[in-house]
Protein backbone atom coordinates (compact mmCIF):
# COMPACT_ATOMS: atom_id res chain seq x y z
CA UNK A 1 0.00 0.00 0.00
CA UNK A 2 1.55 3.32 -1.06
CA UNK A 3 1.79 6.23 1.11
CA UNK A 4 -0.60 8.64 0.72
CA UNK A 5 1.66 11.66 1.06
CA UNK A 6 4.32 10.14 -1.65
CA UNK A 7 1.94 11.53 -4.86
CA UNK A 8 2.04 15.01 -3.26
CA UNK A 9 5.68 14.72 -2.82
CA UNK A 10 6.68 13.64 -6.01
CA UNK A 11 4.48 16.44 -7.96
CA UNK A 12 5.88 18.75 -5.31
CA UNK A 13 10.04 17.80 -6.52
CA UNK A 14 8.98 17.84 -10.09
CA UNK A 15 7.88 21.15 -9.93
CA UNK A 16 10.86 22.43 -7.74
CA UNK A 17 13.04 20.80 -10.19
CA UNK A 18 11.56 22.11 -13.45
CA UNK A 19 9.74 25.05 -15.83
CA UNK A 20 6.64 24.74 -17.39
CA UNK A 21 7.30 21.09 -17.03
CA UNK A 22 10.77 20.96 -18.74
CA UNK A 23 13.69 19.91 -16.96
CA UNK A 24 15.87 22.86 -15.56
CA UNK A 25 19.96 22.78 -15.51
CA UNK A 26 20.03 26.03 -13.53
CA UNK A 27 17.32 24.83 -10.25
CA UNK A 28 19.29 21.35 -10.18
CA UNK A 29 22.80 22.79 -10.80
CA UNK A 30 22.02 25.55 -7.98
CA UNK A 31 20.74 22.94 -5.79
CA UNK A 32 23.26 20.60 -5.99
CA UNK A 33 25.68 23.83 -5.66
CA UNK A 34 23.76 25.16 -2.90
CA UNK A 35 23.81 21.20 -1.26
CA UNK A 36 27.69 21.46 -1.31
CA UNK A 37 28.15 24.73 -0.24
CA UNK A 38 26.38 23.93 2.58
CA UNK A 39 28.57 21.01 3.48
CA UNK A 40 31.58 22.37 3.01
CA UNK A 41 30.81 25.24 5.45
CA UNK A 42 29.82 23.16 7.84
CA UNK A 43 33.01 21.33 8.00
CA UNK A 44 34.74 24.20 7.87
CA UNK A 45 32.83 25.86 10.67
CA UNK A 46 33.54 22.71 12.36
CA UNK A 47 37.19 22.06 12.00
CA UNK A 48 38.29 26.36 12.74
CA UNK A 49 35.15 27.62 14.94
CA UNK A 50 34.78 30.36 12.51
CA UNK A 51 32.39 31.52 9.64
CA UNK A 52 34.31 32.04 6.19
CA UNK A 53 33.69 34.69 3.88
CA UNK A 54 30.77 33.66 2.02
CA UNK A 55 30.52 36.25 -0.92
CA UNK A 56 32.59 34.55 -3.86
CA UNK A 57 30.43 31.27 -3.07
CA UNK A 58 27.61 33.13 -2.90
CA UNK A 59 28.09 34.65 -6.37
CA UNK A 60 29.10 31.31 -7.86
CA UNK A 61 26.08 30.03 -6.55
CA UNK A 62 23.63 32.71 -8.31
CA UNK A 63 25.89 32.76 -11.36
CA UNK A 64 24.95 29.07 -12.30
CA UNK A 65 21.54 30.02 -12.26
CA UNK A 66 21.68 33.03 -14.08
CA UNK A 67 23.82 31.60 -16.60
CA UNK A 68 20.83 28.73 -17.03
CA UNK A 69 18.51 31.68 -17.46
CA UNK A 70 20.36 33.26 -19.94
CA UNK A 71 20.69 30.41 -22.04
CA UNK A 72 16.87 30.06 -21.77
CA UNK A 73 16.09 33.91 -22.72
CA UNK A 74 18.76 33.63 -25.64
CA UNK A 75 16.64 30.65 -26.94
CA UNK A 76 13.74 31.86 -27.01
CA UNK A 77 14.82 35.46 -28.71
CA UNK A 78 16.35 33.04 -31.45
CA UNK A 79 13.28 30.97 -31.57
CA UNK A 80 11.24 33.80 -32.10
CA UNK A 81 13.41 35.29 -35.15
CA UNK A 82 12.77 32.16 -36.97
CA UNK A 83 8.96 32.49 -36.64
Amino acid sequence: MACPGATGMRNFLHQLFSESGEASFSRLGSFLALMFACGWVTYIVCRTRALPGLDSLTIFIASLYGLGKAGETVQRVLKGKQE
